[in-house]
């Protein structure tokens, strides 16, 4: 099944009544579904964090703020009720989301791309949204309905994808969704780089991200340690381990190993695949779609050791200025191009091919 490719135009509020209109059966089904799984006391410590890190979002990003009210207007569900739909730290039943991720830098542009794994029932919570100001296509992102985003591409070509780390310990501070969000108003990486090592980060969690110019970058933050960039190179990988020594330190390695026992595995794959061709967009296609050691492979299958699946893949061009998404495992069903205009100046809304 196909995910569907949402427009939201207007004002950041606007948009995000759109998209709670749009979905606000699926949202509050989400919700009811995710809130059965606390007790009457864990949900009301929820909601109290999340109205406190609402306070905080408006700090450093109104108009995300701004969304988050829309969505919460349009879907007629209360505002810290959405921000725990983008704040997974703050609220996180069932919240299994492995990725393998992947940047590759070229002469002309990154390529970044990942394939991001959950519970197979939240597979069809998913869309594509378009974000539209009075000036064009700001970026494209693919999200949960009433959520802010996973992964996205902005039209200055500049991409980012991420990783689930279990690190011990947390603080109040930016969700991981409103972060990446953040990197997505940033021109180039070198700016994407100083805004995440800016931001109070509420736990663990890796970002790949890349350019029009061909620059990439990794880097790991924490709530203990913050933003903590890896080597630079022509090509980073990451899964969901921790692979520099200040943030492995902090690793909850049982709970790692309970959730996440292919991560090892998978980062050898990508390795090995990555060492086999062209690291064109068609080249990581071909990476993301690797089905070695199934089920517990790149391209993932549910099973019983490890019950997440892939949900998308998704692989940017950041210099041709694309999006390749495809809606379950890359191994079986095709991935769609939306092309990004490059600038403010292109009023074109982005074409949608097979």
């Amino acid at each position: 099944m196909e995910m569907p490719i949402v427009v939201l135009a207007g004002t950041p509020y606007e948009r995000g009544v759109a998209h709670g209109t749009r979905f606000r059966e699926e949202i509050s089904t989400i919700l009811d579904r995710d809130f059965r799984l606390l007790s009457d006391h864990e949900l009301s410590q929820a909601r109290v964090r999340a109205t406190a890190t609402f306070k905080a979002i408006r700090t450093v990003s109104p108009h995300v703020a701004d969304e988050l009210l829309g969505i919460a207007e349009g879907s007629g569900r209360t505002v810290p009720e959405i921000v725990l739909r983008s704040g997974f730290e703050l609220f996180s039943p069932l919240n299994d989301t492995g990725c393998s991720a992947i940047a590759v830098k070229t002469k002309s542009g990154a390529i970044v791309g990942q394939n991001w794994d959950a519970l197979p029932f939240k597979h069809a919570d998913l869309a594509v949204f378009l974000h539209f100001s009075d000036k064009g296509l700001m970026f494209a992102i693919v999200a949960s309905f009433g959520a802010l985003g996973v992964a996205g591409m902005n039209n200055r070509g500049v991409a980012i994808v991420n990783n689930d780390l279990i690190l011990g310990g947390a603080r109040d501070g930016i969700p991981s969704q409103v972060v990446r969000r953040l990197v997505l108003e940033t021109q180039d990486v070198k700016s994407a780089a100083h805004t995440l090592s800016s931001l109070q980060h509420m736990g663990g969690r890796s970002y790949l991200i890349g350019d029009r110019t061909g620059d990439i970058a990794a880097v790991e933050v924490s709530a203990k340690s913050g933003a903590n960039f890896l080597p630079p190179g022509d090509v980073l990988v990451h899964t969901n381990h921790a692979l520099l020594p200040v943030t492995s330190s902090e690793e909850d390695t049982k709970s790692l190993l309970g959730i996440y026992p292919s991560s090892a595995a998978r980062l050898a794959a990508l390795q090995a695949a990555v060492a086999c061709g062209n690291l064109d967009a068609d080249g990581v296609k071909q990476v993301l779609r690797d089905e070695s050691g199934a089920p517990d492979a790149v391209c993932k299958t549910a099973s019983a050791n490890e019950p997440t699946e892939t949900a998308f893949s998704i692989v940017m061009d950041c210099g041709r200025g694309e999006i390749h998404v495809v809606a379950g495992k890359p191994s079986v069903s095709a991935y769609r191009r939306i092309i990004i205009p490059r600038s403010f100046d292109d009023q074109e809304r982005p074409d949608v091919n097979s």
